[in-house]
């Protein structure tokens, strides 16, 4: 990468993260409704676990969870930093056959069993990727076409509901 694409990066990063810091506190109780879209997300997926993951420079912040108790871990761990580049729906049917996240600790069994893991992007406004929508499971699953759709969708209202709440606080 060059001095220039290494600048742009950078900056697009610190963008990244402003945008994070004036929608969501990562570190704050969520609200009910914010709850509710993860327990749904789990359940559309077919799937036991689901989090509200907000990605800052270093730490992933699981702030909304189902099916386990979430805890903050270090970022270059993250299955969702695949995501959070990316911008794009991630899908693993079997994340022990994927090349992308075979060596994760989350998959590997140091920090977790992770066998089937998708995640959507929440992408704001501005089109910053603040965090995902993930949903996993210990066995290997598939998702439909719909069901990629419905978590999409319930992404983009996790940001509306974000965008919503912080109107409501008004200017940090």
């Amino acid at each position: 990468m060059s001095p220039a694409e290494t600048a742009q990066e950078a900056a697009r990063e610190e963008e990244r993260l402003a945008e994070l810091h004036r929608l969501a506190d990562p570190e704050a109780v969520q609200s009910q409704e914010v709850l509710d879209l993860v327990a749904e997300a789990a359940a559309v997926a077919g799937v036991p676990m689901a989090t509200l993951n907000l990605l800052d420079r270093e730490r992933q912040h699981q702030c909304a969870t189902t099916g386990f108790e979430g805890a903050p871990s270090p970022r270059r761990e993250a299955m969702c930093d695949v995501t959070l580049r990316s911008g794009a729906f991630v899908h693993a049917a079997d994340a022990r056959s994927d090349p992308r996240f075979a060596d994760s600790p989350w998959v590997d069994g140091r920090r977790g069993d992770v066998r089937f893991y998708a995640s959507a992007p929440l992408v704001t406004r501005r089109g910053h990727t603040v965090g995902t929508l993930c949903v996993f499971d210990t066995e290997p699953h598939e998702l439909s076409a719909a069901q990629v759709e419905r978590l999409q969708q319930l992404a983009a209202q996790l940001v509306e509901t974000f965008e919503r709440e912080r109107a409501g606080r008004g200017p940090g």
